[in-house]
């Protein structure tokens, strides 16, 4: 089943990696705007729409009562997530979302790591699939089958997916003491209001989100609404495989199937020449697939 969760939890997310690259494109900086102001933009709305996501949740499964230990939990987890946003944001306005989605599989390692101290174990077959699905996110941000030295998009993912990799952990924990859809309607409840926060001490990170609410209002909204409803749908499923794998480690392997899903996509609808796929994604995506399939048959 949590193959099931997991599988719906990445197509969700391949969506969302394919509107970032446009959203990320398509951002228009207003009159003495930078770097900061861009990520501002799409950092303020995928936080502020996180209590949208927290409202369907709690539509949904009707129960939201968590014990005060989990719900700490969830809440402090969305530090980390907000910090992984923005990170991935400041990435996606130098690196296409192509190399920057697969990067982000190395929180596998980091969780894997989490988990081993923790008394969890691993099959030989696990650790297989792992350093094929490693090997293939390599290749797509390298673009070569051979070891060079690293380039700024591993250097900076290999802090920043340690990061990832905690709100993760958590999420496995404080399923022992309940349930993970309440978990992941506290946590984007945090989420929103460190979005407030950042909305009301940011001055750069919010004039880009009023900028672009202004000059590209409808779109801007119409796009981040459907984007973020997807964000958060494949959060909150991805929390529920975490909690009732048999390794959390390996829904963090599996995500690398994302990219397969991604590059379909902008095979099919193409955003700009940045994002073209190649050669070298194609067969690093063939990796991935076939470490997923091994992992699944653990």
């Amino acid at each position: 089943m949590w193959f099931l969760y997991t599988l719906a939890s990445i197509i969700l997310m391949a969506l969302v990696l394919y509107t970032d690259e446009h959203l990320a494109t398509s951002n228009k900086l207003p009159e003495g705007g930078d770097i900061h102001t861009k990520v501002g933009s799409v950092l303020l709305i995928s936080t502020l729409m996180s209590f949208v996501g927290a409202g369907i949740i709690a539509f949904i499964v009707k129960d939201t009562q968590l014990d005060p230990y989990p719900m700490t939990l969830a809440i402090i987890s969305s530090i980390p997530m907000v910090i992984m946003f923005g990170s991935y944001f400041y990435l996606l306005q130098i690196f296409p979302v192509s190399q920057v989605g697969p990067i982000f599989q190395i929180s596998t390692i980091w969780l894997l790591i989490f988990e081993l101290f923790d008394g969890g174990t691993i099959s030989v077959n696990g650790l297989i699939a792992m350093a094929i699905l490693m090997y293939g996110a390599y290749i797509l941000d390298a673009g070569t089958f051979k070891w060079q030295v690293p380039t700024k998009l591993l250097t900076w993912g290999i802090p920043i997916t340690g990061i990832a990799a905690v709100p993760m952990y958590m999420a496995r924990v404080a399923s022992r003491y309940g349930s993970s859809s309440a978990f992941s309607f506290y946590q984007l409840i945090g989420i929103g209001c460190i979005g407030i926060l950042i909305f009301i001490f940011a001055k750069r990170y919010r004039d880009g989100f009023l900028y672009r609410i202004k000059h590209q209002g409808k779109k801007f909204l119409t796009f981040s609404l459907f984007n973020e409803m997807f964000a958060e749908g494949s959060v909150w499923l991805g929390n529920i495989a975490v909690a009732i794998a048999p390794v959390g480690a390996y829904v963090s392997v599996m995500n690398g199937a994302q990219s397969l899903f991604v590059l379909l996509l902008l095979w099919l609808f193409p955003i700009g020449n940045r994002s073209k796929p190649n050669s070298y994604q194609w067969v690093a995506i063939a990796l991935i697939t076939i470490g997923v399939i091994l992992l699944e048959r653990k």
